[in-house]
């Protein structure tokens, strides 16, 4: 009975012919050679230890193929490019091969500003979750715009594109259609004042305030709640109540960025944090309420009370991470 080396791990097999498949690596059969013989080259070749990139994040991967899926980025093999072989003497695909390169072309989503770089726009925005159509252009200074997206609008990238504006329908507010188009016709008046709180980040600042005190309501409710400590679940109770308090201008606010900023487009991400500001200031008046019908919850707290602190913390925690994203988020 013959010994089998596996090129790839090095398990030894004793049959009588190589078997089919590796059980250690899972290599193939074809990569086996009898023990003490040289690997065939191109068993060698395959079984060669080659460094593969992933595009996306830069992970570096070592195998003869690279992985099914980057482990840290979850981007599929298609995005990794190996380090080691020589691509000049590869033949570009077919799809590559042309007369002249192709530019890369960009893309700005109209509602957030995010970028794209690709042939086509993307079918949903990563940042704001707008569809395709939404996304124009980007076309740098002196340069034409190609052919295929002569249809769709163009724009500078040092000019970035005015955001959609509403327009107030002729006659009686009452004529609009919707809730929030009569809203819009009665705010139209002040579209000079609204453009200045816009300009001046005026839902940012807004927001910022409860969220920095809610957390401090939620760590005297808990400390209040393990040490048996009155004066600080009365504290809590009292910021909860500021929280409140403060919640109508962050929700104001936050709508006026969203119509007259962006447009009043209802993609996933504006209708994220529309029922987040909405969950957490029903939670808040809940625990205000809860806390004056009953007048000793705040001093003594139950595991039920500060339960809702802290689902409420969370909730805002989504809020300012879909704002974040809307914010900071990084071009493609």
């Amino acid at each position: 009975m013959k010994q089998w080396r596996c090129t790839v791990c090095d398990y030894i097999a004793k049959e009588a012919s190589s078997p089919e498949k590796c059980p250690v690596c899972g290599s193939d059969g074809s990569l086996f050679v009898a023990a003490g013989e040289a690997a065939k080259p191109e068993a060698a070749e395959a079984a060669s230890d080659l460094r593969w990139q992933c595009t996306v994040c830069g992970y570096i991967h070592t195998g003869p193929e690279p992985p099914d899926k980057c482990p840290v980025c979850g981007v599929d093999s298609s995005q990794f490019v190996c380090l080691d072989l020589d691509t000049a003497d590869e033949a570009p695909p077919p799809e590559a091969i042309s007369d002249e390169a192709q530019p890369e072309r960009k893309w700005r989503c109209t509602i957030c500003g995010y970028i794209h770089t690709g042939a086509e726009p993307p079918l949903e925005c990563p940042v704001c979750g707008a569809d395709q159509s939404f996304f124009e252009e980007v076309v740098e200074a002196g340069e034409p715009a190609s052919e295929p997206a002569a249809a769709a609008s163009s724009v500078s990238p040092e000019t970035p594109p005015a955001p959609p504006t509403y327009q107030a329908p002729d006659g009686d507010p009452q004529d609009a259609p919707t809730l929030v188009a009569r809203l819009n016709a009665l705010l139209a008046p002040y579209r000079r004042l609204i453009d200045l709180a816009i300009e001046n980040h005026a839902h940012p600042i807004s927001v910022h305030i409860p969220n920095g005190v809610l957390p401090i309501a939620v760590v005297m409710v808990l400390l209040a709640t393990l040490f048996d400590m009155p004066a600080l679940g009365r504290a809590g109770f009292y910021n909860m109540v500021f929280i409140l308090l403060s919640m109508p201008v962050v929700l104001f606010t936050g709508y006026l960025h969203w119509q007259f900023k962006f447009g009043g487009h209802m993609t996933a991400l504006f209708k994220g944090k529309l029922i987040s500001g909405a969950a957490v200031s029903v939670m808040a008046l809940i625990l205000v309420i809860w806390a004056l019908i009953d007048s000793t919850i705040a001093a003594q707290p139950s595991f039920l009370y500060l339960s809702l602190h802290i689902v409420m913390l969370g909730v805002a925690a989504y809020a300012g991470y879909l704002g974040g994203r809307l914010v900071f988020h990084r071009k493609s």
